[in-house]
């Protein structure tokens, strides 16, 4: 037992020798905070004048230069980072449309950014003197309209809305002695409605496209004036020679009427016919039908000709012709490939079945654009 104790007093001797004291550690570790701030006042946009210029962007960090970075989305505006700062650098700007840029300052996930922008050089665009409100106003008849561009831009777009594909472009010229002058034309397609229509053309630059200038085309609806007819230019294959006179249809009086023949019979479809003193290039024609329930024609076949032999189908209307008594009937405009003077109103069946069989008329009329 005694050597026991002994042989422990022994062994602490020895540990106390040895200097170990306490499970302590005998170090201190200190641990530094890397931080990048870029101040608020040097991420307010910068606007850049046409010349260029250079601006700088101040850095809070204690970061190493290597390990932060800046850069730029634009080739005409450049950076350099130094210690505290990053250098920003635009060139001029030459062009007639402003620039838009950004600078990026990074830090491992931590990223600010600065808008840039820059001015550009005065552009403008001018049609007639006016950036806008200039009319031109043409008649219904095809032909074309001419205006005045002024830039100092290349106007390389002309715009026209699909829905006036009535208007065309036609040519831009150059204006002799005045190097920022065209003179812009277009072609305007024939109006063949009984109502106004308008268009608005567009110039615009591919160098500043916001840069715009337009006008509007005013084209006039289709004018028609009546025909004067005589009874000597009228004639029928099937008249009915025990009443309706064929003069009935010009007289001005719907209480009488024209009536194909039915007494008899003929194998051709039954039509009337107008030899007009003067050729024409299109109509419109118009009637009323007799006021009475039958003969009323709903499939009709308009032809012409320009010499009484050689006949053309100018359309064939087969709905939307009226069977009322006394009701009316008015076309569209009937444009013809060539000049006609022969006009032939062939019926093809009426609301009483196919034909060939008789029709009635009251009244006929037959108008041409005015010139």
């Amino acid at each position: 037992m005694r050597q026991n104790i002994v042989l422990i007093v022994l062994i602490g001797v020895i540990i106390s020798a040895l200097g170990f004291t306490s499970c302590a550690p005998d170090y201190q570790t200190e641990f530094e905070v890397k931080t990048l701030v870029v101040p608020d006042k040097s991420l307010s946009p910068i606007v850049f004048p046409i010349e260029g210029g250079s601006a700088v962007a101040e850095v809070i960090t204690n970061v190493e230069l290597s390990k932060w970075s800046t850069s730029s989305n634009a080739a005409w505006l450049t950076v350099e980072k130094r210690e505290g700062q990053v250098d920003i650098q635009a060139t001029r700007n030459d062009t007639y449309a402003p620039r838009v840029g950004r600078i990026t300052i990074e830090y491992g996930h931590q990223a600010y950014y600065i808008n840039v922008t820059q001015e550009c050089k005065s552009s403008f665009m001018l049609v007639e003197g006016k950036v806008e409100g200039v009319v031109k106003s043409v008649s219904s008849v095809a032909g074309t309209v001419e205006v005045t561009v002024r830039s100092n831009l290349n106007v390389d777009h002309v715009l026209i809305p699909d829905t006036a594909a009535f208007i065309q472009l036609e040519s831009i010229k150059n204006v002799a002695g005045k190097a920022d002058e065209k003179r812009v034309t277009f072609k305007v397609a024939q109006n063949m409605a009984r109502n106004p229509r308008y268009g608005t053309v567009t110039f615009q630059s591919s160098e500043n496209y916001a840069q715009m200038a337009s006008f509007v085309i005013v084209q006039e609806e289709m004018v028609m004036v009546k025909i004067p007819l005589r009874v000597d230019m009228l004639s029928s294959n099937a008249q009915e020679p025990r009443e309706g006179p064929i003069a009935n249809l010009i007289d001005g009086n719907p209480s009488t009427f024209f009536h194909s023949l039915w007494s008899g019979s003929i194998s051709e479809m039954h039509y009337f016919q107008i030899v007009l003193d003067e050729p024409i290039d299109g109509c419109v024609f118009w009637y009323q039908n007799r006021n009475n329930s039958n003969g009323k024609a709903q499939n009709v076949s308009i032809m012409v000709s320009a010499n009484g032999t050689e006949w053309t189908e100018l359309i064939r209307i087969t709905s939307g012709l009226p069977t009322g008594a006394g009701s009316t009937y008015e076309s569209a405009y009937l444009a013809a490939k060539a000049p006609f003077k022969y006009f032939r109103f062939v019926v093809n069946a009426t609301n009483d079945g196919q034909g060939p069989r008789f029709f009635n008329m009251a009244e006929f009329a037959l108008y041409r654009i005015k010139e």
